[in-house]
């Protein structure tokens, strides 16, 4: 993930910072979870580079108490939620692989613009999951 953004947002002179959970506290997840989560980060970060007009990126992986949570967040222009299409193909692609994860995906924009992803996949009814210390 690291290495994909890394490619995609420096290519686009966009900044980024990525912060991820330290070795030791594993999240264990099926090639299937694994492949929906990347897509999911892929899509979003996709989106930044078509659409956002941002100088700086934000991503966050982490593990809490309920499970897996990725945030993608930019300062960009923000997302238009009364003229974007909300059905739009990546959206609801996105959308439908957090469904397959039993897991949620919020997509927002704060008043003062840019724009963040957040997706939890939850630990306890994910059977494609498990946390391994």
């Amino acid at each position: 993930m690291r290495h994909f953004a890394s490619d995609t947002l420096t290519g686009k002179d966009i900044d980024f910072s990525f912060q991820a959970p330290r070795l030791g506290r594993e999240l264990v997840l099926t090639a299937d979870a694994r492949r929906e989560v990347l897509l999911i980060f892929k899509e979003a970060v996709n989106n930044i580079v078509q659409h956002a007009r941002c100088h700086h990126d934000d991503i966050d992986v982490r593990i809490d108490r309920e499970g897996l949570v990725l945030q993608v967040a930019d300062d960009g222009d923000g997302l238009r939620l009364a003229s974007a299409r909300q059905d739009g193909h990546g959206l609801l692609s996105m959308r439908e692989r957090a469904a397959r994860l039993a897991g949620s995906l919020e997509v927002g924009s704060a008043s003062r613009g840019g724009t963040t992803v957040l997706l939890r996949v939850p630990l306890r009814r994910a059977p494609h999951t498990y946390l391994r210390t």
